[in-house]
C-alpha cells in the first residue's frame, strides 16, 4: 500500500500523540458527568450536568514528566535555539503561536506553572481547592446557614429548618507577570528557563495569596479579610497591641468552632509569627505554654506566615498594624481558567532593542469562591 506524504506525517502525528498521552494529561473529568478517575475530595456539578473536579494540596493539575519545562521552552523561542529541548518540549513550543509572538500555552502544559503557583501559596497549603474553570464564568453554591435536625412524637410535625444556600459566581480575573531578562543571559545559561519558570510560578502564587487573604474585590477577587463576618473578629484595642497570650489565637478556633467549622490553619505576616513564636511567661520567663487547640494547629505545621499580609495598616494613632487569620481554607476555592498566556518582545518597551534584552510577560485568569464565610476569623491590630 502506498501513501503521500502528508498522509504519512498524520499517521506519525497520531502515532505519537498516543505514544505521549500517558506522560502528559490533565487528571479532568470527561464527558457528561464521567471521569477518567474515581472522583475525590470536593466537586462541582454544573447546570448541565457535568462534574468538576476541585483539586485540593498535594493533588497536581500536571501529571507529566518532572523534566518538561515551561521555561525551557520560553528560553528556546526568545533566542531562537531548541537544543536541549526534548520531543515533547518542541511539539509544545509549536502550538498556540499568537500574531504578536506569543504564546498561547496548551491545556496540559499551563497546568505546570498553576502548580508551580499552588505550591508558593500559604492558602493552597493550608487547604484551600483549586478547580479548572471551563469557561470565563461559572456558578457554583455557597452555604449561609446550616439546617437542623429535630426529633419529634407520633404526629408531630417536623420544625422547618432555616437552611440557607446561595449561588456564588465566579468570573476568572487577569492577572499578570512582567519581567525584564537579558538576552546575554538567556542564550549563555541554559538553566536560565527553570530559573524564569520559578520566578514565574512564584509570582503568581504570591498574587494568589494576597488576593484570597486582602483582595478587595475591585478589579481583583475578594479576599476573606473583606468577607469575615464582624461577629468572627478580634480587635487588639482602639490604637492596636502587641500579643501577649495565646488567648486571641484560641478565641478565633472557638468562633468558627461555634458555626460547625473547624479550623485548619492560622495565617499571618511573618513579624505576628515570630512575635507568638517567642511568648514567654511573665513570672518563669519560660515559653509559654499554648492552650490545646492552638497546639494541635502548631504540630500539623500549619500555622504559616506570609508578607502579602501587611504591617501598614491603620488601627486608630497606630499606622503599622496588621492581621492574623484562622478558617478552614478547604472553604476556599481558586476558579482558573484552563490557558496560560505567554508573551514576549525584543523591541517593545523602553530600551529594550537597544540593550539587548527582552520582554516577558504571563497571563492567567481566575477568580476565588468563598464557601462558608463564618468558617474563617481574624485579629485586627497587631502591631510591634
Amino acid at each position: 500500500m502506498e501513501i503521500d506524504e502528508k498522509e504519512l506525517a498524520e499517521l506519525v502525528n497520531k502515532k505519537l500523540d498516543v505514544a505521549l498521552a500517558p506522560y502528559l494529561k490533565i487528571k479532568r473529568p470527561r464527558g457528561e458527568g464521567e471521569s477518567d478517575e474515581k472522583p475525590t475530595g470536593l466537586s462541582f456539578q454544573d447546570k448541565e450536568g457535568k462534574i468538576h473536579k476541585a483539586f485540593g494540596p498535594g493533588e497536581k493539575l500536571f501529571t507529566g514528566g518532572e523534566s518538561f519545562s515551561v521555561g525551557k521552552i520560553i528560553r528556546s523561542k526568545i533566542v531562537g535555539n531548541y537544543e536541549g529541548l526534548n520531543e515533547y518540549e518542541i511539539r509544545a513550543a509549536g502550538e498556540g503561536v499568537g500574531s504578536l509572538g506569543g504564546w498561547l500555552v496548551p491545556e496540559t502544559v499551563s497546568a505546570k506553572i498553576i502548580d508551580l503557583a499552588r505550591n508558593f501559596a500559604r492558602v493552597m497549603q493550608a487547604g484551600a481547592y483549586t478547580m479548572p474553570m471551563t469557561s470565563p464564568e461559572m456558578r457554583i453554591v455557597k452555604v449561609e446557614s446550616d439546617p437542623t435536625a429535630y426529633f419529634k412524637g407520633e404526629h408531630q410535625a417536623i420544625t422547618e429548618s432555616d437552611w440557607k444556600i446561595e449561588p456564588l459566581n465566579l468570573k476568572a480575573m487577569k492577572c499578570g507577570v512582567l519581567v525584564r531578562a537579558s538576552i546575554e543571559i538567556l542564550e549563555d545559561a541554559k538553566n536560565a528557563g527553570s530559573a524564569l519558570e520559578m520566578a514565574m510560578g512564584a509570582a503568581i502564587g504570591l498574587a494568589m495569596d494576597r488576593v484570597a487573604l486582602v483582595g478587595d474585590g475591585v478589579n481583583e477577587p475578594l479576599g476573606i479579610d473583606h468577607a469575615i463576618p464582624a461577629g468572627n473578629i478580634i480587635s487588639m484595642g482602639a490604637n492596636g497591641a502587641a500579643p501577649t497570650a495565646y488567648s486571641q489565637l484560641s478565641q478565633l478556633l472557638e468562633y468558627i468552632a461555634l458555626q460547625n467549622g473547624e479550623a485548619t490553619a492560622y495565617i499571618m505576616n511573618p513579624r505576628s509569627y515570630f512575635q507568638y513564636d517567642r511568648l514567654l511567661a511573665a513570672t518563669t520567663n519560660n515559653r509559654l505554654e499554648k492552650p490545646l487547640s492552638v497546639q494541635k494547629i502548631f504540630d500539623a505545621g500549619k500555622m504559616f506566615h506570609t508578607n502579602q499580609v501587611v504591617i501598614t495598616d491603620t488601627q486608630g494613632t497606630s499606622t503599622d498594624a496588621s492581621k492574623a487569620f484562622a478558617g478552614d481554607f478547604k472553604q476556599l476555592v481558586f476558579g482558573i481558567l484552563k490557558g496560560l498566556r505567554f508573551e514576549f518582545t525584543r523591541t517593545g518597551g523602553t530600551g529594550t532593542f537597544a540593550q539587548y534584552e527582552a520582554l516577558i510577560r504571563a497571563i492567567v485568569r481566575f477568580d476565588i469562591g468563598i464557601l462558608r464565610s463564618n468558617h474563617f476569623s481574624k485579629i485586627e491590630g497587631l502591631i510591634p
